[in-house]
């Protein structure tokens, strides 16, 4: 062991008269655990509240959508666009769907709510997106004709209890478009038997989505069955959803319009990473002011030290030896209030997303509890932060000691 880091735990572990410079080190190892233990977990918790509502995203919908071309038109040749489309690299499966929005409502609930309807093949369904697991049930029900002949729906739960309906019982779907008749113009309707409910976890979806069958969704909004108003699909390699939507629109060309789902959600998910990259920097700043107290207790242990500093150099000790004793106090100081401080914020963070402490109202948050997820890339960025942070803050006052005149540090001793 070389004498510099001798000497310097020696300095930390030694008893000292002066209680106050013991009570500021106390403080500083105490600062540096608190910083780096908030910083762990407000960086597990905005990236599991951004791991958690991305995959709720990502499982509810397909990783791109492609339309005609023409704004608001539907697409009149699927089964040419969907051939193409399949045949471009980057596609694992794709299908057509019908999209269309209306109101719901039922016996208990005659005002109504605003929904989103879906028309799916229930068989691609599968492949394109995690419907068929949010399902209480088989998926497959909707092609199957209701009590009456009736066509058949699954609703989100959240809107099945807004309506007050469940399995087996009857709501009535309107749209936009106009029915004609040779008296009067009304709103197209159709009644639809509940066959489910579907469970995406995500407010937003689960309280405003209806899924019927392809099938009949082009019936109800007068498509033909070469019609859709567009196709959907998943990407082989969900990390790079926007490379892939590039590379289709380029296949695919101007005739048609391709979305991706990061496109669709970006201010969303900026928001999240500005709101990541702020909490980062305001708690990080709990890190600085640990470093303050480190450049703090160095200088006041450089004045206490200054005879046994005069005895060194008098003896020998090079200034560079002096340096790297108070440079190894203050990185000890922080490499011991850095393990410890991430081994506390890794121990909560895992509790409060283990046992789900913190609960959140999901038509506020979309999701019902905070999660936590603790990534090593983070963890270990927060370490070197605090490392490096700390090693700046002990350059000045090991540069002080080093400087110090042996002559004048013994003079009145």
């Amino acid at each position: 062991m070389s004498y510099p880091l001798f000497i310097a735990r020696r300095y930390l572990l030694a008893r000292r008269k002066q209680a106050i410079i013991y009570i500021i080190s106390l403080i500083s190892v105490l600062g540096v655990i608190v910083g780096v233990a908030a910083l762990v977990v407000v960086l597990a918790l905005m990236t599991g509240f951004q791991d958690q509502i991305q995959a709720k995203i990502f499982g509810a919908n397909a990783h791109l959508t492609v339309f005609s071309g023409m704004s608001g038109r539907p697409l009149d040749d699927v089964p040419s666009a969907l051939a193409r489309l399949r045949a471009c690299a980057p596609i694992l499966a794709a299908a057509p769907v019908v999209y269309e929005k209306g109101m719901a409502r039922s016996e208990l609930n005659a005002s109504g709510a605003a929904v989103l309807i879906k028309g799916v093949d229930p068989d691609a369904e599968r492949s394109i997106t995690d419907l068929a697991s949010q399902v209480r049930g088989d998926l497959g029900i909707l092609s199957l004709p209701g009590i009456g002949g009736r066509d058949r729906a699954i609703l989100g739960k959240d809107l099945a209890l807004n309506l007050g309906v469940g399995p087996g019982d009857v709501m009535r779907v309107i749209i936009a478009q106009a029915s004609v008749s040779p008296f009067l113009t009304v709103p197209r309707s159709r009644e639809f038997e509940v066959a489910g409910v579907a469970d995406a976890g995500f407010y937003d979806y689960d309280s405003s989505r209806v899924y019927i069958s392809l099938q009949a969704a082009r019936g109800f909004m007068g498509l033909s069955s070469l019609q859709a108003t567009a196709i959907e699909a998943r990407v082989r390699n969900p990390r790079r959803v926007q490379e892939a939507s590039r590379l289709v629109q380029a296949e695919m060309g101007g005739a048609y319009y391709v979305n991706d789902l990061i496109r669709m959600n970006r201010t969303f998910f900026s928001a999240l990473r500005l709101e990541k990259l702020g909490m980062s920097i305001a708690i990080g700043l709990i890190v600085l002011v640990a470093a303050l107290n480190i450049i703090s207790i160095l200088v006041l242990m450089v004045m206490e030290k200054v005879r046994d500093i005069g005895v060194l150099v008098a003896m020998g000790a090079a200034p560079g030896g002096i340096r790297r004793i108070f440079l190894l106090q203050g990185l000890i100081i922080a490499m011991a209030g850095t393990t410890a401080g991430i081994v506390l914020g890794v121990a909560l963070a895992w509790l409060l997303d283990r046992y789900r402490l913190i609960t959140l109202p999901v038509d506020v948050y979309f999701i019902p509890y905070v999660p936590f997820h603790i990534r090593p890339l983070d963890v270990a960025l927060v370490a070197l932060l605090t490392v490096g942070v700390s090693f700046l803050a002990t350059l000045y006052p090991s540069w002080r000691a080093a400087r110090l005149d042996p002559s004048e540090a013994l003079r009145y001793e």
